[in-house]
């Protein structure tokens, strides 16, 4: 862990395959919203990019998609094997324009000529957010751009009619991060966050996936979230394996939002993006 940011390379929701599976979910759920984000944002050809907290690289490919073949994306992670396995993707997809460094945000030496700074789901992890992305700010040209996207667990989970089941599911998640000293409001909070760092305020948008029936792909997705969590919930005193009984959470759901002809909304991920000043 690092005493000066707080940033903890094992962050709470772990580097474990089942978390590998829950980001590729989290991808496809959820990567339109970020390239909004980033259209908004003003990210296009030719720029160059610096990605915070690049995990498997799908935010950076976000980005390579805008910069294109004249621009450059620079991901950042602070565990090797993540790395290694999103420099893997690019090559496979042919992403010349794109790499990724092992290292931490405070250590690692880092350009100073950056067109716009990303990350989504970063800034939860941080003790003090707002100092990191002030600090960040030094690696960005005047004018440049900050763009973020955090997670807001907000009051409970929205279901129509409400869910039980996930009810209490999202009360294990919510008593896990408040243990562990995070903020579950990240999402709406980034506009506090930015205003600290120095920044004007910034422009911000709201996504969440939302469905029922039996295909939607939202419980599975949830059922992998809570297992990627349970190292925590479980060290955590939170609630026990058998608590969860994650064997069969998904199947449950689905046949609870079934039976009661209901639809339930996946976690808010709130975008946030503004520019440096240009002097």
């Amino acid at each position: 862990m690092q005493d000066a940011s707080g940033y903890d390379p094992n962050y709470v929701m772990g580097r474990s395959t089942a978390e590998t599976d829950r980001l590729r979910r989290q991808s496809q759920l959820y990567d339109a919203s970020t390239r909004q984000l980033f259209e908004e944002a003003g990210l296009s050809e030719g720029m160059k990019v610096l990605d915070i907290g690049s995990g498997a690289g799908n935010v950076s490919f976000i980005a390579a998609g805008l910069v294109g073949e004249s621009g450059r994306v620079v991901g950042i992670d602070s565990n090797p094997e993540i790395v290694e396995e999103a420099t893997r993707m690019a090559r496979a997809r042919r992403l010349d324009q794109v790499s990724f460094r092992v290292g931490d945000i405070d250590t690692l030496e880092l350009e100073r000529d950056f067109d716009a700074i990303i990350g989504r789901l970063v800034l939860i992890y941080l003790r003090d957010p707002a100092a990191a992305v002030r600090r960040l700010l030094a690696h960005v040209k005047p004018g440049g751009i900050v763009a973020f996207q955090d997670i807001d667990w907000g009051d409970g989970p929205i279901a129509v009619p409400p869910s039980p089941l996930l009810s209490q599911a999202w009360g294990y998640v919510k008593e896990m991060f408040q243990r562990a000293g995070l903020n579950n409001r990240m999402g709406l909070s980034l506009h506090g966050v930015f205003v600290a760092a120095g920044l004007p305020s910034p422009r911000m948008n709201l996504f969440a996936p939302a469905g029922g029936g039996p295909d939607f792909d939202g419980y599975d997705y949830m059922a992998s979230g809570l297992r990627s969590n349970l190292p925590h919930i479980v060290r955590l005193g939170v609630a026990t394996e058998q608590d969860l009984a994650l064997d069969s959470f998904a199947e449950r759901l689905r046949a609870e939002r079934i039976a009661q002809r209901g639809v339930f909304a996946l976690p808010t991920f709130v975008g946030a993006w503004s520019r440096k000043a240009s002097r």
